[in-house]
């Protein structure tokens, strides 16, 4: 099967493995993943979703997250 130009091949993966990514408990991350402020897609109609991520997706969600220190300012000899 040939994908359209721009996609990738990158499997999705469980809650498990995405949490175990990101260094969350598994709940947590979806609770993330139901309020819509991590990258995840739901499978399923009706209240009750599986959910399934991509590992670029949250690395790339955790990144844009990064904020400097400031703790390393006006320490002596700078």
């Amino acid at each position: 099967m040939q994908l359209p130009m721009g996609f990738t091949q990158e499997q999705f993966v469980d809650g498990q493995r995405a949490a175990e990514f990101l260094g969350l408990p598994r709940k947590t991350l979806l609770n993330l993943a139901r309020r819509g402020t991590v990258p995840a897609h739901p499978i399923g109609d009706g209240m009750r979703h599986t959910w399934r991520f991509r590992l670029s997706e949250l690395a790339s969600w955790i990144e844009s997250k990064t904020v400097e220190s400031d703790s390393h300012r006006g320490q002596i000899g700078e």
